[in-house]
């Protein structure tokens, strides 16, 4: 396994956001330079931040790039809801 890839590629998403872009664009391509196990590109490439946490990548970074990935809306609770496997719902509107 290669977690400080993954970190990488997550931290570097932080570090400019068009990066989000260019790997939202063609995952694949923009994932070849990095060594990546098959199961970490997937996870990548599907937005699976809990597989990747269970693999040992800092949850830190799995939640700074969420809102860069799947969006603002919802955070922190489907952020939280992903991670815990579908566990939780947010709070019922006021």
């Amino acid at each position: 396994m290669s977690v400080s890839s993954v970190e990488r590629v997550l931290w570097e998403f932080g570090e400019n956001p068009e990066r989000v872009r260019l790997f939202q664009a063609n995952p694949a391509e923009y994932l070849s330079p990095y060594q990546l196990e098959e199961n970490e590109s997937k996870a990548l490439t599907d937005v699976d931040l809990k597989t990747l946490a269970d693999l040992g990548v800092s949850t830190l970074l799995t939640m700074m790039v969420w809102p860069m990935l799947k969006g603002p809306e919802g955070m922190p609770f489907s952020y939280l809801e992903h991670m815990s496997g579908g566990k939780i719902t947010a709070p019922p509107a006021p």
